[in-house]
């Protein structure tokens, strides 16, 4: 009889790929948590710890590396304003309470007939168009640390392409190169001079009940410009992603169960001091390039983020990581879901796939590329009948 126990060195090599894929999420999340520090007074050690909590969970529940994501469009229209913590925590609650109800109804499945694979994978295209471009941005128009305002897009050119060449070439050396990349980066940021425009700690927890005047507010201005976005990408993709990913251990994985998480989640951040988070399939796919493949990914990045959050001066450690290290992490991460649409089966589907990527690049809105992706997809559908009722007659 063949012995089908892991032996040790197959072991390591699922462990290896366990941490890499642990910190393959990076790329998305320090950008924008740096950037709510910074613009919105965000505790860095709050940031980390909640978000580090809810990956866990996540990892426990799920038995699967589904991400754990700032919301990007709130993120975004929370930074360009500076909105004070209040708002934002009655945005995160009341957005919470909405995915439990979309769930516990089982509203979410029937918005899930919506999305046909030529929109999914059209979704899954602009993001991945979109994070191509963050990535681009990160090498040419950052500075090469968090903090810093000295723009050097040749240093940065150089040295993305030198981690990307460095993960590339140390697959024929080490399984997963990424554990060694990123201690390396760390290095060289402190050697840069990184780190020193994070602000002073504060309060790890806070209890920040909703509060109800600023509601309206949190729905017009926050909420309903991510809700498409948070259906599309976190929720349908996500779960087309996770089963496209890892087929035989997505039991699990359900858009009823993923609003949930993200309904059950949010209403904790909320009324804990947190920024709302979502399941992106943009980082399930980067946990999943760099070999996560069970829950024990995410569950060692949150247990990772919460211990940075407790050390004192652990947050600047995240922080000292070089821009352009994440703009090659990001860059890899945006072909793998780039590459998704040529799976669709028909030219029709391709078309509606590619012009829903095209235009979510060009507009940064999935939600005005969803609409243009569903009218052309009426249009073509339409189109067709017409021809086949011609051809019958």
């Amino acid at each position: 009889m063949t012995d089908m126990t892991p032996g040790r060195n197959q072991r390591i090599w699922t462990w290896g790929g366990e941490l890499s894929g642990a910190v393959a999420d990076l790329g998305i999340t320090l950008p924008l948590a740096y950037a709510l520090v910074v613009a919105n007074g965000y505790p860095a050690e709050r940031i980390f710890f909640l978000w580090g909590l809810a990956y866990v969970a996540s990892g426990l529940f799920f038995r699967l590396p589904v991400s754990i994501q700032p919301l990007k469009a709130m993120a975004v229209i929370a930074i360009a304003q500076g909105m004070d913590l209040a708002i934002l925590g009655t945005a995160a609650w009341a957005y919470g309470v909405l995915f439990v109800v979309l769930a516990w109804s089982g509203a979410i499945t029937h918005i899930q007939g919506w999305f046909t694979p030529a929109l999914v994978r059209g979704i899954q295209l602009g993001i991945g168009l979109m994070l191509g471009r963050k990535a681009v941005a990160l090498f040419l128009e950052n500075p090469l640390i968090f903090g810093r305002d000295d723009p050097r897009p040749l240093a940065g050119l150089l040295l993305g392409a030198a981690v990307i060449l460095a993960l590339w070439l140390g697959k024929r050396i080490v399984s997963r190169p990424v554990c060694f990349v990123l201690p390396v980066a760390i290095g060289v940021g402190a050697w840069l001079g990184g780190g020193e425009s994070l602000p002073a700690a504060g309060r790890l927890l806070q209890w920040t009940p909703p509060t109800w005047s600023l509601l309206l507010d949190a729905m017009m201005l926050l909420m309903l410009p991510q809700l498409p976005l948070t259906l599309g990408n976190a929720v349908i993709a996500a779960d087309d992603t996770c089963h496209r990913c890892w087929p035989e251990r997505s039991d699990r994985v359900s858009v009823k169960r993923l609003a949930g998480s993200i309904g059950l989640t949010n209403i904790v951040l909320g009324l804990l001091g947190g920024f709302p988070v979502c399941h992106g399939a943009g980082g399930i796919a980067a946990h999943a390039r760099f070999g996560g493949r069970t829950g024990r990914t995410t569950v060692i990045l949150g247990l990772a983020l919460v211990v940075v959050a407790i050390v004192p001066g652990g947050p600047g450690l995240l922080f000292l990581i070089p821009l352009p290290v994440l703009a090659a992490m990001l860059l890899m991460v945006s072909w793998s879901l780039i590459r998704l649409a040529a799976d669709l089966a028909t030219p029709h589907e391709k078309v509606v796939a590619v012009a829903v990527g095209l235009v979510g690049l060009l507009t940064r809105n999935l939600a005005l590329a969803l609409a243009v992706g569903w009218l052309l997809q009426f249009g073509l559908t339409q189109a067709r009948v017409a021809r086949q009722k011609g051809t019958s007659s």
